[in-house]
């Protein structure tokens, strides 16, 4: 019996750790609520020890997710899962056909804005996305220029507070 993690567990593990990530800084960038316990099950493809373990089987949706969350391509994992490569590549068109709509100026958002961007989108009129992702957009770029202005070079450090 194998008992060495599946391929696309190690392929998983790799783009992973050429991140930097731990597995539960992977899980936290997860597009759901997901444990670092449970990533590490699926890289290994099992859990427990000894007479305790236990397969853990690669669902395709969770192995896009994970695979999709550190960089993996749909062309990568196809050898390793084929369900999960074909899960990824819907997930792919969905984001690129996301993105075509999407301002410069959220594009270049860090992951968790563009994700709560999405999230709120949800529940908006497709007819409507593109007026308020614009006003989204300029939104966001005032918020940007208002961070700027309260960190920028003329200003002095804010004293900290005394409490007691």
């Amino acid at each position: 019996m194998d008992h060495g993690p599946p391929g696309y567990g190690q392929l998983i593990r790799l783009a992973r750790e050429a991140k930097g990530w731990s597995p539960e800084t992977a899980a936290a960038h997860m597009p759901y609520k997901f444990s670092g316990s449970s990533w590490r099950q699926v890289e290994a493809g099992y859990r427990g020890s000894g007479a305790n373990r236990r397969p853990v089987p690669g669902r395709a949706s969770t192995v896009a997710a994970m695979a999709s969350t550190v960089g993996v391509t749909s062309d990568r994992l196809v050898e390793h899962h084929r369900e999960a490569a074909a899960v990824l590549r819907e997930m792919e068109l969905q984001e690129a056909r996301q993105a075509q709509q999407m301002p410069e100026a959220l594009r270049a958002a860090p992951a968790h804005v563009r994700r709560m961007i999405e999230a709120a989108l949800e529940d908006v009129d497709p007819a409507d996305r593109a007026s308020v992702l614009r006003d989204m957009a300029a939104d966001y770029e005032a918020a940007l220029r208002r961070s700027a202005g309260r960190t920028g070079p003329s200003r002095s450090p804010q004293r900290p507070r005394h409490t007691g």
